[in-house]
Order: C-alpha cells, then sequence, then structure tokens
C-alpha cells in the first residue's frame, strides 16, 4: 500500500509526502511497478471529465478541459518535464544542483507547443470510445515509458519527480511494469494498441540515445520530459489511426 502511494507521489509535484516519509531508496524503486497502473487511473479520471464536458462544450473544448485537468492532478510534472529538458539539451549541461533549471523563452514554448498539439491531436477524434482510449493509453504508456527510458542510464540527480531518483532502475521494476503496461495496452486495444507500442518502442529508444550520448544518463526531469514525449506520440499515433 505504501508503495502505491509512493508512486503517486513519485507522478506528481504536489507535497503528498514529505522527506520523512519518502521510504527508502529500495522502496522508492519498487514503487515504479505501479506507474502504469497510476496512468491507467489517471487516464480513467481524464475520460470521465471528457465525457462530462462533452455535454456542454465541443471536441476542442472538452479536450483542452481534460488535458488541463490531467496537468493539474500532477501539478505540470510532464509540462515542466518538456522546458527543463529542452532548455537542458539546448545548452548542453547538466542541471544545477538544486535541480532547478532556469526556464527560458524556447523551455516554455515547447511545454506551450506540446500541450496545443495534444489538445489538437484528441479534438480530432470524435468518437467517445476513442477519446477514452486514448486518454487512457496517453497517460497510462507515458508513465510507464520513465522506466525503459531511464533503465541503465545513470541517475545525473534525484529532482524532477514527486519523490528522489537517485538509486537507479532495476530489471525487476522494467519487466514487471512493461508485462502490465503492454499487458493492459493489447488486452484493451488490440490492434490499435501494437501500433502504438510500435510507435513508443521507437520514441524511447531514440529519448535513451538522446539522453546517453548528449547527457551521459539522465536526471528527474528528463524523465519527466520522456513522459511527455511519449504523451504526444501516442496521440499523434491515435490521431493518425483514426484519420
Amino acid at each position: 500500500m505504501f508503495e502505491g502511494v509512493l508512486a503517486s507521489a513519485t507522478l506528481t509535484l504536489w507535497p503528498i509526502l514529505d522527506e520523512r516519509s519518502q521510504g527508502t531508496a529500495a522502496q522508492r524503486a519498487r514503487a515504479m511497478v505501479y506507474f502504469p497502473i497510476v496512468g491507467f487511473v489517471l487516464g480513467v479520471i481524464l475520460a470521465i471529465v471528457d465525457r462530462t464536458a462533452g455535454l456542454v462544450v465541443g471536441p476542442a473544448g472538452r479536450s483542452f478541459a481534460a488535458l488541463i485537468v490531467g496537468a493539474g492532478l500532477s501539478l505540470g510534472l510532464a509540462n515542466r518535464g518538456v522546458a527543463d529538458t529542452v532548455e537542458v539539451l539546448r545548452r548542453g549541461t547538466r542541471p544545477a544542483s538544486t535541480g532547478l533549471t532556469r526556464i527560458g523563452p524556447v523551455g516554455a514554448a515547447a511545454a506551450i507547443a506540446a500541450f496545443a498539439f495534444e489538445t489538437w491531436c484528441l479534438s480530432r477524434i470524435t468518437d467517445d470510445a476513442g477519446r477514452a482510449g486514448a486518454l487512457v493509453m496517453a497517460m497510462m504508456l507515458s508513465r510507464w515509458a520513465i522506466i525503459p527510458i531511464g533503465y541503465g542510464l545513470k541517475p545525473l540527480e534525484h529532482w524532477g519527480l514527486g519523490v528522489p531518483y537517485e538509486g537507479g532502475i532495476s530489471f525487476r521494476e522494467f519487466a514487471v511494469s512493461s508485462v502490465v503496461a503492454l499487458g493492459l495496452t493489447m488486452g484493451l486495444y488490440q490492434n490499435v494498441g501494437l501500433a502504438v507500442i510500435i510507435a513508443l518502442a521507437l520514441t524511447i529508444l531514440a529519448m535513451r540515445l538522446v539522453l546517453s550520448r548528449r547527457m551521459g544518463g539522465a536526471s528527474g526531469y528528463m524523465l519527466a520530459g520522456g513522459c511527455a514525449l511519449v504523451e504526444v506520440v501516442t496521440f499523434a499515433v491515435l490521431t493518425t489511426l483514426r484519420a
């Protein structure tokens, strides 16, 4: 139970847990197994918000409402991850010891553009079932993607997730979380889910290559940025398939 709460705390910037109750490095690593489950629950919540908003506004309005609620529930973790990652990669330097990179106009523009693109993609999907599936897959797979992106990479800093990321990711967390995330995707969405998984595999490999070669590892904010990138790719693929 504690590790499930810890997983929820890791995927948000809300102060759910304080420094004294964040558990050991081993507990934080084991909590990553719950990442896709937390993402799945978040996707279901956003699908309900989207369906409710659809009673009063059109596709664009309900898309914005669902995604802004998603950003609010995580206190903008993925959005901050995009901005921070773009700034760090552009400068070619590691995060400061405090983990707080000064966000410039380029990083801010990247975060806004990613959110706007996701909203546009979701608004292009008009059927309720398709929209719900897109939200669930995007939230679940993006939170799971933090693990394969970070697996085997040197932790540069422990900042950028809701609780410290510093002990690395073991094969156990990678394997179990992958079985959960990919199993749910294939079981619920079949061929559409397979197409998304293939696209995300390429995205994750590309993100790992960039982080390892340019930065020599990954910080918490970079993992959050990878989470946001996977969200964007998921919505883009599903929009293309529904077009």
